[in-house]
């Protein structure tokens, strides 16, 4: 089973709570976006699968800005990016060049970046349909970013 990528709303000062009790982190009610391909999302956006968040502007918007220990995820944290953030990504993720993305796909390697960025998510598409999956993943998750910007919420993430 691949994992997928959780994303979800929330107020800064559900945040704020969560850093008091992550265990609170299951009655979230904020909008929730999912994604089985994080890591190709984050090598075509960032150039690395598992980008430092400081690293890139947009290194954050699937892995987190600041992670919370959390035993009871399966990953055992889960990571937030307080609302300033999001609307910097949002604004981010919907310049991003989908055309340039698909030939970006179209054109690269899928055994090495199997073998050396560990994208073991694409693996659930095939190379011809891999630009515009990825385009179209890359366009959700920056319309989900946007709503979540323009409401004013933090995000919460975890991977499953």
């Amino acid at each position: 089973m691949a994992q997928s990528v959780r994303l979800q709303t929330a107020s800064n000062e559900e945040i704020d709570a969560l850093r008091a009790n992550p265990g609170g982190i299951g009655t979230l009610t904020g909008d929730e976006h999912h994604t089985y391909l994080g890591a190709t999302l984050n090598y075509f956006l960032t150039g690395e699968a598992y980008p430092d968040p400081t690293g890139h502007p947009l290194g954050s918007a699937l892995d987190g800005a600041e992670d919370i220990d959390y035993p009871g995820l399966e990953n055992g944290a889960f990571a937030v990016v307080p609302r300033e953030q999001v609307a910097d990504i949002a604004a981010l993720l919907v310049a991003v060049d989908l055309v340039a993305v698909q030939t970006a796909v179209e054109q690269a390697d899928f055994d090495m970046l199997l073998d050396e960025q560990e994208l073991y998510d694409l693996e659930l598409i095939t190379a011809d349909e891999a630009p515009g999956v990825i385009a179209a993943e890359i366009k959700q998750l920056a319309a989900f970013y946007a709503r979540a910007a323009q409401a004013g919420f933090s995000m919460v993430m975890y991977t499953t």
